[in-house]
């Protein structure tokens, strides 16, 4: 595909319209043929699905499906956020964090807050993708106190190899969620990346949504009192793929103690730490 020609289409605009195509209610007959026709071309595993897939009324309702309960048991303190693909981890330096090999993202314009710059230097970063293939609500990573949002409007380049490579500072450039969320990890950062077709990112903790040609400006909420939130509880939802990243204050974890691998597929729930360790 020629992404490079992606510079000059609305983005931001051709996510909201997708959006409202993917969500349209269509008679039932067509509807069951193309929410049954997505699922196929993208390999999707029905059977782990809340519901029959002809229960669905569109491609965007089943886009959001639950999940059969107890499917993703929470295995620790420290978990997995989405299905999805680990894409990368390691430690942040200089105020910089890792995109791609030889490619990196500054944490200031990142989180849209200067201040925090210092505090995940030296810290831990978690980057993970989410296709179309997966489940696309994102969970809790760690349970604590939900304190702080920061919605950060942006681009919608899409977030998969290409971009990664060909797209300098592609995460601080597309709109982005920040939840702070402070607990016995310290103050860790969840952040939800928009994407091309991610109409819409939600969570569930605040009534604000993404991609609106009305909000054009960062804005920040403190929670007071804050939210209390448990690990493996929904955190929020993305309306198509895209990418969340955890970050973790210094000290608080050990790196090598970490049982994924980069490119590894995750289940939300799982346990990222080897059992005990920190």
């Amino acid at each position: 595909m020629p992404y490079r020609f992606l510079r000059y289409i609305p983005k931001n605009h051709l996510s909201r319209v997708v959006g409202r195509l993917v969500h349209a209610r269509l008679p039932r007959p067509i509807a069951r043929r193309l929410v049954r026709w997505f699922a196929d071309a993208y390999e999707i595993d029905v059977s782990a699905a809340s519901k029959p897939i002809d229960d669905y009324p569109s491609i965007g309702d089943f886009f959001v499906r639950d999940l059969r309960e107890g499917l993703r048991p929470v295995e620790g303190d420290f978990v997995s956020p989405v299905d999805g693909v680990l894409r990368s981890f390691g430690t942040v330096f200089g105020g910089r964090l890792e995109q791609i090999k030889d490619k990196s993202y500054g944490v200031a314009h990142f989180l849209g807050d200067d201040g925090n710059v210092t505090r995940y230097e030296n810290g831990a970063f978690f980057n993970l993708y989410l296709s179309p293939q997966d489940y696309h609500h994102v969970h809790s990573p760690v349970g604590g106190n939900i304190v702080r949002s920061v919605h950060i409007p942006g681009k919608l380049w899409p977030v998969n190899d290409w971009s990664l490579g060909n797209i300098d500072e592609l995460f601080s450039i597309n709109e982005r969620v920040v939840t702070y969320i402070e607990g016995s990890l310290g103050m860790v950062a969840v952040v939800m990346v928009g994407a091309t077709n991610v109409g819409q990112i939600s969570v569930v903790y605040d009534s604000f949504v993404s991609n609106r040609p009305s909000v054009d400006r960062l804005a920040i909420r403190d929670y007071d009192p804050p939210v209390a939130i448990a690990a493996g509880a929904r955190l929020g939802t993305f309306n198509m793929g895209s990418s969340v990243v955890v970050l973790v204050e210094p000290g608080r974890i050990d790196l090598r103690r970490v049982r994924l691998e980069a490119g590894q597929k995750v289940h939300y729930g799982s346990a990222v730490l080897h059992a005990g360790a920190r």
